[in-house]
């Protein structure tokens, strides 16, 4: 048996690496935002906060490995913080309504 704390942090990651495929996707493809006047070949970029995938215009992909994985962490702790911000306030409402 997987104690609750062990299966609670393996919830986060799967939670943590869903939205980071599937939140970009959801969101408008990001224009080629190129500080150079230059024009490159890139098609769509996906990623939030931080960019993973890039479509070029010949149908080609770069997977960006660094960016993924900076995804999942920020996730998995922004869901961390988040819960226990939720079961606080849970906490502090059922004390304040017994009195």
């Amino acid at each position: 048996m997987i104690n609750k704390s062990k299966r609670n942090n393996v919830c986060f990651l799967i939670i943590s690496i869903v939205l980071v495929i599937f939140i970009p996707f959801g969101y408008e493809r990001k224009e080629n935002l190129n500080v150079y006047s230059g024009k490159e070949n890139l098609k769509e970029i996906y990623g939030f906060p931080f960019d993973w995938l890039h479509l070029y215009q010949n149908g080609g992909f770069s997977f960006l490995w660094i960016g993924f994985i900076v995804n999942i962490i920020f996730f998995y702790y922004g869901l961390k913080i988040l819960t226990r911000i939720y079961k606080k306030v849970v906490s502090y409402l059922r004390y304040s309504s017994k009195y």
